[in-house]
C-alpha cells in the first residue's frame, strides 16, 4: 500500500474540493513556507482590488477540514473496536479508517480522514 505524503494527499484533496475551478476561477500552489495550499479565488481581493492569497490546509485547519468535509458530503463515524478510531466516507470515495490516541488525538484523526478521503476522490478525478 503506498503511502501518500501530506503535501500529495493536500494536492488531491484539493483537486477534489475545487474540481473544476481550479485554473478557472481559482489558482491552487504548494506553499513550502506553510506546507500548505495557497489559494487565489476570484472573490478573495483587498480593498484595491488585488487578489489575495490564502492558505488552506484542512489537515491542521478545523475549519478548512469541516468546509472539505460538508462540500464532498463525507459521513463520519467514531467507534471502538480493538482500538479507538474515526471511519469517514464518501460518496464515491472509499471507507478510511484513522486510529486515535492520546498522541494524535481525536480532532487530529478526524481531519486526516476527511483529507484522506478527499484525496482518494481527487485521485479518481480526471
Amino acid at each position: 500500500m503506498t503511502t501518500n505524503t501530506d503535501r500529495e494527499l493536500l494536492e488531491l484533496a484539493a483537486k477534489a474540493f475545487w474540481g473544476d475551478q481550479i485554473d478557472d476561477v481559482c489558482l491552487v500552489r504548494w506553499l513550502d513556507a506553510d506546507e500548505a495550499i495557497g489559494y487565489t479565488y476570484g472573490e478573495n481581493q483587498d480593498h484595491n482590488g488585488q487578489d489575495v492569497e490564502l492558505v488552506w490546509n484542512p489537515l491542521d485547519d478545523d475549519g478548512d477540514a469541516l468546509r472539505l468535509s460538508c462540500c464532498l458530503e463525507i459521513d463520519l463515524a467514531y467507534r471502538v473496536v480493538s482500538q479507538i478510531r474515526v471511519e469517514a466516507l464518501a460518496p464515491g470515495g472509499p471507507r478510511i479508517v484513522e486510529v486515535y490516541d492520546q498522541s494524535n488525538g481525536r480532532s487530529a484523526a478526524t481531519r486526516r480522514a476527511i483529507v484522506r478521503v478527499a484525496a482518494a476522490i481527487g485521485k479518481a478525478m480526471p
